[in-house]
């Protein structure tokens, strides 16, 4: 066979494989049909169903080329009439460049897409985006089964909201982003040029990253600065940093190996995430006879505030709540928005936060 030919041969067996559905490890599925191959490929190719016909028995071989190669191609009688063959790849298939994407892919590659889409170093997300645009290329030629439209359906239903008050996103330099990824997967120091929020001066740091996370709708680096690497672990403070206050953040070169830093979950266990930390409390809720904190009750049931929470009626019949927690700024808004529902009776200095934030806000809202 000249080159001219089998350059177009191979193209054209290559977009069938790439077309064929897939069986599932039990062996159920719906193939493609010879005629189906030839509507969805014909025209580009141009070629008759006889081509067709031939390139499907060659790529079913047992002792072909194809199947030496890992390829597992197979024709079976349709189900719906048992005569008409229908065609699929195998689930046993060993090459990944030949298995047939499905629906389910897609919605496995989307929700990865919403879920770690912000995490991933450039070229993974460019790996990630590649394989995106491969499977919307091959939703658009797969049959339209009830099956496939209900997958390609569902994967516009499902979203992930942050949790939060109705803000939008932090706006993040992409690049930034990229420079922080890169320096995660690379074990790389960073330099940041960082925008504090109570102050206008920009602040230089030269910081040991520990780990990104999504954090009310923001994204926050954790890390170590730079000038406590020479301390134990236990004695190094996380700090966390909004990446859309950094107007500037490059690498630094390696980390240093031999620095034992904490880890990320480390990090989150020890406060790193609790803004404005005042430490540990005992809180003890009254919850009012309400229908609004009845609700907020059974949010609390189902959404504890720490282990040792407990809900309890007092002598008087009235719902209470006592749990050890860190006295947070999110604690504080969460009381200071339920100050209907709850009211605050310990600890002391707690309870005195909340009327005095209730009094000045009475008096603001109330003034010109």
């Amino acid at each position: 066979m000249s080159k001219n030919s089998s350059q177009p041969q191979l193209a054209r067996r290559l977009a069938i494989i790439n077309l064929l559905p897939r069986l599932t490890e039990k062996g159920t599925g719906h193939g493609m049909t010879v005629a189906q191959v030839d509507a969805r490929l014909g025209p580009e190719y141009k070629v008759d169903r006889r081509t067709f016909e031939r390139d499907l028995k060659e790529l079913g071989d047992e002792y072909g080329e194809w199947r030496r190669l890992g390829l597992e191609v197979v024709g079976r009688p349709s189900d719906k009439d048992g005569r008409t063959n229908e065609w699929f790849t195998t689930a046993s298939s060993k090459i990944l460049l030949f298995k047939s994407l499905t629906p389910t892919d897609a919605l496995v590659a989307s929700f990865a897409s919403q879920e770690l889409g912000p995490f991933l170093p450039h070229e993974a997300r460019q790996s990630l985006d590649e394989q995106l645009a491969m499977i919307e290329q091959k939703l658009r030629h797969l049959q339209l089964t009830k099956e496939h439209r209900q997958g390609i359906a569902y994967r516009d239903k499902v979203r992930r909201i942050p949790d939060g008050t109705p803000l939008q996103p932090s706006r993040v330099d992409p690049q930034h982003l990229q420079t922080v990824n890169d320096a995660l997967m690379q074990n790389a120091m960073l330099k940041l040029v960082y925008r504090a929020a109570l102050k206008t001066e920009l602040k230089h740091h030269l910081v040991y990253p520990v780990g990104l996370v999504i954090h009310d709708r923001s994204l926050r680096l954790l890390a170590v600065e730079g000038t406590q690497l020479t301390l134990q672990a236990s004695a190094m403070v996380v700090k966390s940093f909004l990446l859309h206050r950094m107007t500037e953040v490059t690498h630094a070169g390696p980390a240093p190996t031999r620095v034992r830093v904490p880890t990320l979950d480390e990090a989150i266990a020890n406060g790193a995430l609790a803004m404005w930390s005042k430490g540990l409390i005992s809180l003890r809720l009254r919850f009012a006879d309400s229908e609004d904190a009845s609700v907020f009750a059974r949010t609390l049931e189902e959404m504890l505030l720490a282990d040792d929470q407990r809900l309890y009626e007092n002598s008087q019949g009235r719902l209470e709540l006592s749990a050890t927690v860190t006295n947070t700024s999110a604690l504080r808004r969460m009381l200071q928005s339920m100050a209907r529902e709850v009211k605050v009776l310990a600890p002391e200095s707690l309870r005195d936060d909340i009327r005095s934030f209730l009094r000045d806000s009475l008096q603001f809202q109330q003034g010109d």
